[in-house]
């Protein structure tokens, strides 16, 4: 992109340069020699040959307007602005009315140097010299009256950049930009940064001089970011870039170009995440967010609801255009909306980065006005569901040259983006920028809940209830995540079989997000369980009169491979034990569940649990009372039985003659 922006510089210069020129401008040969020569030198690319010769047509003819002119040309490719501007400013003062078009080039270069008043001024000037005659400039060639069109084209819009920068620079709070480092950035183009919520682990994107894009991993050691390294789980032999996860950390998506199983040239991919940080096997989204087009660079909310992304798909408003979708129960993707045209525009938008509250996005354009190549601008969500015109995000963020990829730490104070301003390691290097406050978002405080069963201290999968959100039913790990407005209260409910009914009132504060504010949802079974044995010193007193006699009686039942119901064939048997224990004195009934050695260990003790819980009802549906009952759950048994002798739960009756 930033090459196909200098080529069209280059050739509007041709179209309005000093040859031809009116005769009179040469008064030497030579200079006119040299000068030819400078102009093939650029016109072949060749800007730092083109500048010398430039010099030297000068040294032939002192004072040469036209030279001049070259040279500011060749700063302004060189990204050299100030000069460019000395060199523009010379002709002027030389020649006030040497030419209209060349107030439009110095308003560009006094943009990119940052001087956005004097660049107001001169697109001003060029605005109000349209009244005078053609004839009243010395460059008045058919050449130079086709550029002041096309300048004319781009003025109003240029003449808005100046004054939306002007505001932003009083409406941003941002006073300074540091550069990563050269962990993170090299000779490469290094963009799109993606934070982890502790503020430790940076992924981020890298195109290499050959063109592969590959996504890369650095963590902070001691205050500096480490050398970043490829991200295994996630490249392939193409391209791959921008990851983003959901706050909770549990789920990744990335772009991925060329892949098997994709769509278009480039789609949106999904991985889950352990709490370990492994990254598991990656599929295309489900549903409709990828297309047979172009889908890149997703963002996607706090909770994982909506995801925002870029795509050149049919039906856009111009280049490529910001979509949204929102996931749907079963997990796949709805049919993307357009952000219309408050957002996107005849041009470029890429890159959205949405906020925690879910009201302020980000993101770049080239469309929109802004301070000379590719910006980064906020819109806002107002209270009509409508996003609001955007906004440049002004200096120090933006300036004269590309800047894109913006993201928001957890905490909101902390601003990640890419820029090839000079300076750096690179072309595309990545800057943060710090904040004494959130930027434009309302603080959110990410909630992680626990479902716990309070007697065996182990996970519950449940239905979590909260009155004026949508519930969530949680996974066999108890867990659930939430992105809570800070301040806000949650009234949680939790109705799940073989407990107690569950109630409480939770207080949200505003937390650094740094690590996740934890509840416990503690749930109470409605099964005694049994207390540790405490040894007991030897009784050394009298012998004390007969107790009654105690009689114990055994029964195991046998489960089915993975299952907590029993088959028919035990049931019976069951009920067949317990029938004559009805009309004696139980006093007690001990349930023991286990599971056989195949799975992990958590979930063979739910396993076991569960089975336990089973014999459980069946005991109390034959008349025996819940407090007469114990249950534990033993887990996994490891021994040299055959696995479905270890499928199985144990009871024992107590009884007094």
């Amino acid at each position: 992109m930033k090459h196909l922006y200098a080529l069209q510089w280059l050739i509007a210069f041709f179209c309005f340069c000093a040859l031809p020129a009116p005769a009179q401008v040469f008064r030497n040969p030579t200079a006119a020699e040299i000068y030819r020569d400078a102009e093939a030198a650029l016109l072949n690319g060749k800007t730092e040959q083109a500048l010398k010769l430039f010099e030297r047509s000068l040294k032939a003819q002192p004072g040469l307007s036209a030279a001049h002119r070259g040279m500011g040309l060749c700063y302004a490719l060189l990204r050299d602005y100030p000069q460019a501007v000395e060199q523009y400013e010379t002709v002027l003062k030389s020649d006030s009315l040497f030419s209209r078009s060349l107030y439009y080039q110095l308003g560009e270069a006094y943009y990119k140097a940052g001087n956005h008043k004097k660049a107001l001024e001169c697109f001003k000037k060029f605005k109000q010299l349209q009244e005078a005659r053609v004839d009243t400039f010395s460059m008045n060639t058919e050449r130079e009256l086709e550029a002041e069109q096309r300048y004319l084209a781009k003025l109003q819009s240029n003449i808005r950049a100046c004054e939306v920068t002007l505001d932003s620079i009083k409406f941003i709070n941002i006073t300074q930009v540091s550069n990563l480092g050269k962990g993170v950035n090299t000779k490469d183009d290094d963009y799109f940064p993606y934070l982890t919520n502790d503020q430790e682990k940076l992924f981020f994107t890298r195109k290499t001089a050959d063109g592969d894009e590959d996504l890369l991993e650095s963590r902070l050691e001691k205050g500096q970011w480490s050398k970043g390294s490829p991200v295994k789980a996630i490249n392939s032999g193409n391209d791959e870039g921008m990851c983003t996860l959901v706050r909770d950390g549990r789920r990744l998506y990335f772009t991925a170009c060329g892949r098997e199983g994709g769509l278009g040239v480039c789609d949106i991919w999904e991985a889950l995440v352990s709490a370990g940080g492994e990254i598991g096997e990656a599929t295309p989204l489900k549903g409709y967010a990828n297309s047979a087009r172009w889908e890149s660079q997703a963002s996607i909310s706090c909770d994982g609801s909506t995801i925002y992304f870029a795509s050149d798909r049919e039906g856009g408003l111009g280049k490529s255009d910001l979509y949204y979708s929102k996931r749907k129960t079963d997990g796949s993707w709805s049919t993307p909306a357009n952000l219309g045209p408050r957002i996107n525009t005849d041009d470029y938008e890429e890159a959205p980065f949405i906020t925690n509250d879910g009201r302020t996005l980000y993101f770049s354009s080239y469309g929109h006005p802004g301070m000379g190549d590719q910006d980064i601008f906020m819109s806002w969500l107002d209270d009509k569901g409508e996003w609001s015109t955007p906004i440049n995000l002004g200096p120090p963020v933006n300036t004269a040259f590309r800047e894109l990829g913006l993201f928001l730490s957890a905490d909101g104070t902390t601003g990640y983006f890419a820029s090839e301003r000079p300076g750096g390691y690179g072309n595309l290097d990545i800057y943060k920028f710090q904040l004494g406050e959130q930027l434009y978002s309302d603080p959110v405080t990410f909630l992680e809940g626990l479902v716990i069963d309070s007697a065996m201290d182990m996970p519950v999968a449940a239905t979590v209830h909260f009155g004026d959100r949508p519930q969530i039913t949680t996974g066999p790990d108890g867990r659930f995540f939430l992105c809570v407005p800070a301040g806000d209260s949650l009234n949680i409910t939790v109705d799940k079989k073989y407990f107690h009914p569950y109630q409480n009132l939770f207080l949200v504060p505003q937390w650094d997000n740094k690590q996740f504010y934890t509840i416990e949802i503690l749930l109470k079974s409605v099964f005694e369980f049994p207390e540790p044995e405490i040894p007991q010193p030897p009784d050394t007193t009298e012998v004390p009169a007969r107790k009654p006699a105690v009689q114990e009686f055994y029964h195991t039942i046998y489960f089915d491979f993975n299952k907590v119901v029993m088959s028919i064939e035990e049931l019976d048997m069951l009920k067949s034990f317990l029938d004559p224990l009805k009309r004696k004195k139980v006093q007690r009934l001990e349930i023991a569940g286990y599971a056989d050695d195949i799975g992990t260990d958590i979930y063979n003790m739910e396993l076991s649990e569960e089975r336990a819980k089973q014999v459980a009802l069946v005991v109390t549906q034959n008349g025996f009372g819940i407090d007469k009952i114990a249950l534990e759950a033993k887990g996994e048994l490891v021994n040299q039985q055959p696995k479905e002798q270890n499928r199985k739960v144990e009871l024992r009756v107590i009884v007094l003659e």
